[in-house]
């Protein structure tokens, strides 16, 4: 599955792997193939309507399994659309996924040290879960004002 280009925050949403990024630049290592294998793997259960089916089923099987295996389940997510997020920063240069990328991955490492602990944190977890994403999106809308693009380039070479 390759992540669509649309033109507008809803279509991106409305459909499966729908991105607002410029496209990436063909692959030239092993480690570039290895972020867009990533990426198109993951997109259509990370990015778009199919996450919210994709939250639920990680929510109905962190509630079933109980408060430490439920955390690492929720964790495991966390870290798998956190590297999606860096992986796609690193491809599309999106500005949200700097920010998600990176807090998600972080968010993941505190829930697993969580449930090493026998904390049940869970619901803090979605809550900054969704902080994120908040903050996330609300970054590049404001690059996006200033720069004209939700890409995040320092410079222009």
């Amino acid at each position: 599955m390759r992540q669509q280009r649309v033109d507008s925050w809803w279509a991106q949403w409305t459909r499966v792997g729908g991105t607002c990024a410029p496209p990436a630049s063909p692959a030239t290592s092993a480690f570039e193939r290895t972020l867009d294998a990533y990426t198109s793997l993951t997109a259509p259960y990370v990015r778009g309507c199919w996450v919210f089916l994709t939250v639920a089923v990680v929510v109905a099987a962190g509630s079933l399994l109980g408060a430490v295996l439920g955390l690492v389940v929720q964790s495991a997510f966390f870290m798998v659309i956190g590297a999606y997020c860096l992986a796609n920063f690193a491809r599309c240069r999106e500005a949200h996924c700097i920010v998600t990328g990176v807090g998600w991955a972080a968010l993941a490492v505190a829930g697993v040290t969580a449930a090493v602990m026998g904390r049940d944190v869970r619901t803090a977890a979605w809550i900054a879960f969704l902080v994120i994403f908040v903050l996330g999106h609300g970054f590049e809308a404001i690059w996006k004002s200033v720069h004209g693009s939700n890409a995040l380039r320092l410079s222009e070479s």
